[in-house]
């Protein structure tokens, strides 16, 4: 079998559908984990697996979401984090084999990170690091982290996974209808920041059905040259006498995949409330389709966690100067003149110049709360290696760093964290505000 990653490079993959709908169908109860049914019910979930195969998927996913530590830990299954994702693992390679490619699901912590809630942006990377040891020694052939809606908090994901494993990465958004997560990160810079930070697939999960991933799936293709991956509910949950319905049948869902893969997208499956039945419509949908050729985009862009920048030498930007005592001051909290600033719409980015200032302070509590309440892209300088590594490890979007002669932080460790590189020597023309 060929890599997961010239496949997707060569064909449309066929990706599964739901697993927490088709177990409650077996009996999994609203007050117990999926997951722990890797260990209680084995040979329903190897049953599932193989509906999804025989169906005509080319991808199995795990019944590992979301099982990490935390959300375990609300059913009392924390300690067995571990077992619990190697299991589900295992489970879908004794069905698959060497024909079909698993992917394992790891879905976001269900708690908030800082500013917004308590946890921090390392204690989040911590929680991911446990189930990603447990699916790789279990030989899962790449990672799908799906269904985050804090972009930061997939850049702590997507960072443990490039930091502790060797597998391949999906990274897979959950969206309104406004094509924004709900902290308000836009379809396009989710794509730009996971292109950047070297995952093989990025795209959209949940939401709702198909129709409402339409549009995010688009404004990524728009930015990003990588694969991109897709997988709607059956419309809209409805609550009928306790039990939640999905009235979209597979025929109709299946009429969305032409568009879908006109637009980037390589892997394509079901989510919430999607059966075997819609995988077999979907493949059916893909044997009328040719798989157009993948469009390279190759144009400089940096990103705040809302807005992106496309730059281009021929434009003069307006840029906001800030210097080492502006920083400063930034970092001692006081940020209510710049956010007024970052008002107005002439402004296109900011410059931070960090100076000779040393990591000695909280970098994490101050790029998180910069990145909550500024809105406009940012480059940065500094004399420091360790305050330009943990600012762009914290920052939650794509920063440019202006380089010198003598940059503290070699090339490598720049684009590790996904930055756009820009040589001191090829200043942009200033427009000071």
């Amino acid at each position: 079998m060929k890599s997961f990653l010239n496949s997707i490079q060569e064909k449309v993959l066929l990706y599964d559908g739901s697993k927490g709908v088709m177990l409650q169908r077996r009996g999994l109860t609203g007050a117990e984990a999926s997951e722990s049914w890797n260990l209680s019910n084995p040979e329903e979930v190897k049953n599932l697996y193989n509906q999804y195969q025989v169906a005509g998927s080319d991808v199995i996913q795990t019944n590992t979401f979301p099982g990490n530590r935390v959300t375990l830990g609300k059913h009392g299954l924390g300690d067995k984090t571990y077992q619990l994702n190697f299991a589900g693992v295992k489970l879908a390679k004794e069905i698959t084999g060497d024909s079909t490619y698993v992917a394992a699901s790891v879905g976001p912590t269900g708690e908030l990170l800082e500013p917004s809630g308590t946890l921090n942006f390392d204690h989040a990377y911590n929680i991911f690091t446990e189930p990603l040891k447990a699916i790789e020694d279990a030989g899962a052939d790449l990672v799908n982290f799906e269904t985050f809606a804090d972009l930061n908090e997939l850049r702590a994901a997507i960072l443990a996974a490039k930091e502790t494993t060797n597998l391949p990465i999906i990274a897979s958004v959950t969206f309104n209808a406004n094509s924004r997560t709900l902290f308000g990160n836009s379809a396009e810079v989710c794509a730009i920041v996971c292109q950047s930070l070297g995952v093989a697939v990025v795209g959209a999960n949940c939401s709702g059905g198909p129709d409402s991933l339409i549009e995010p799936i688009k404004k990524m293709h728009s930015v990003v040259s990588i694969p991109l991956c897709v997988k709607a509910n059956a419309g809209m949950p409805e609550l009928v006498k306790g039990q939640v319905i999905y009235r979209q049948k597979p025929q109709q869902f299946s009429l969305y995949t032409k568009e879908f893969v006109e637009n980037g997208v390589r892997l394509i499956g079901g989510c919430c409330g999607t059966t075997p039945e819609f995988i077999v419509e979907i493949k059916k949908a893909l044997a009328e389709l040719e798989t157009p050729e993948l469009t390279l985009k190759l144009n400089p862009t940096i990103t705040s966690a809302y807005n992106h920048l496309v730059l281009s030498p021929d434009k003069n930007y307006s840029v906001k100067k800030l210097s080492q005592e502006d920083v400063t001051t930034l970092i001692n909290g006081n940020f209510s003149s710049l956010v007024q600033e970052c008002k107005s719409e002439q402004l296109d980015y900011l410059l931070l110049d960090f100076g000779t200032i040393n990591a000695t302070f909280d970098v994490w509590s101050f790029a998180s709360k910069f990145g909550l309440l500024i809105k406009k892209p940012v480059m940065i300088k500094s004399e420091s290696p360790e305050m330009l590594h943990k600012f762009l490890r914290y920052y939650p979007g794509k920063a440019g760093v202006v380089l010198s002669d003598n940059s503290p932080l070699s090339l490598s460790q720049i684009q590790h964290y996904g930055a756009l590189i820009v040589n001191a020597a090829l200043k942009p023309n200033f427009k000071d505000l």
